[in-house]
């Protein structure tokens, strides 16, 4: 019997069922190719009535036994960093939450530096100062000025070691890179996703508008501001690997 025979939508002719046999096993047809003849109803795939002699691998694997597992991990593991950690972004309210902590930290440091002004302009009211509350002064500014700087180290070195401020660190979420979640360093975290937008939003006008945006993006589904688009960075839960 004879059959019409078509492969990708074109039709090849009319074939014999010995021709249609020796082109499967020789690969020119696949299993998945059409076939018709008078009486059936509409195409059918060639694998429905006939058997190559030669099996053909499938391009893909179609079955969980075709699966090695022991293979290498294939490129869709992309998200997922060297220890095998998943990621789960950082909630909105927590990454704000960490900016205020970051803020009443530095505002506490700075404590003394707040308070040594007050002191100077009570005394300057009065006509009969002394130099008692001026090194008083003093002091208060050199301790403000030590705390402020040490706790700006402190964040520094934890955001180019960790990926984590002060105020992450202690909400337990931190910054890694995107997509592939490994540790931006400092560059990404103090150069690029800090003082490059701090840059931007001093310019006059345009600043403004900048820092608005900026934190409106948080909304996206990504959770990533212009800051972290910027560094290719992301938020995510979870301290750091050890």
């Amino acid at each position: 019997m004879n059959y019409h025979v078509a492969q990708n939508g074109t039709q090849l002719g009319v074939l014999s069922e010995q021709d249609i046999v020796n082109r499967l096993a020789s690969g020119q047809l696949s299993s998945n190719d059409l076939f018709w003849t008078d009486g059936m109803a509409d195409w059918q795939p060639l694998g429905s009535k006939f058997r190559s002699p030669v099996t053909t691998p499938a391009p893909f694997p179609t079955t969980p036994a075709s699966i090695n597992p022991y293979a290498a991990p294939a490129s869709n593991v992309l998200r997922t960093p060297s220890a095998g950690e998943s990621f789960e972004l950082a909630d909105r309210g927590t990454r704000l939450g960490a900016s205020f902590i970051e803020g009443l930290v530095f505002l506490l440091a700075a404590s003394p530096i707040i308070i040594a002004v007050g002191f100077e302009e009570m005394f300057a009211e009065e006509s009969s100062a002394t130099t008692e509350p001026t090194e008083m002064n003093f002091m208060l500014l050199g301790l403000g000025l030590l705390l402020v700087l040490g706790v700006g180290i402190y964040q520094l070195v934890m955001l180019a070691t960790r990926g984590q401020s002060i105020g992450k660190r202690l909400l337990g979420i931190r910054i890694v890179t995107h997509p592939d979640g490994a540790n931006p360093g400092g560059v990404k975290t103090i150069i690029t996703r800090g003082f490059v937008p701090g840059i931007i939003s001093n310019i006059p006008i345009l600043g403004p508008i900048f820092s608005i945006v900026n934190i409106c993006f948080i909304f996206r589904e990504d959770r990533r501001c212009i800051h972290d688009l910027i560094a290719g960075t992301q938020v995510v839960k979870g301290h750091p690997p050890q």
